[in-house]
């Protein structure tokens, strides 16, 4: 089935961007879902893709979805393989002032 759906992600992605929060919480889930039914190479490359889609996400409102974006930003670095982790690793430099400041965040499962 996650194969399956993988062909779905650039649409999913989409709703990242412009669907209200929580569209966006259950798009995170979706994401979360395939990325985890998946062999690590055929994930790597969305994994590259997806970190840069949730970076907009790690500063919303919700401490849910704050919680949630921040959970599946672990996961999909953890993903990165092979020639993508030099991708990964230029797109994590970028993230990690803003994802230092949620280590103070007002709620302790995002400062978590």
């Amino acid at each position: 089935q996650a194969r399956k759906i993988q062909v779905l992600l650039p649409h999913i992605t989409e709703v990242l961007h412009d669907g209200n929060r929580g569209i966006k919480m259950k798009a995170l889930v979706v994401f979360r879902n395939v990325m985890r039914h998946l062999k690590r190479k055929e994930a790597s490359p969305i994994a590259v893709q997806l970190v840069e889609e949730l970076l907009p996400l790690l500063d919303d409102e919700s401490s849910q979805m704050r919680e949630l974006s921040i959970s599946l930003f672990r996961d999909v670095v953890e993903t990165v393989v092979g020639k993508d982790k030099r991708r990964m690793k230029k797109k994590v430099r970028r993230s990690l002032l803003p994802l230092f400041f949620h280590m103070h965040d007002e709620t302790d499962s995002v400062a978590k």
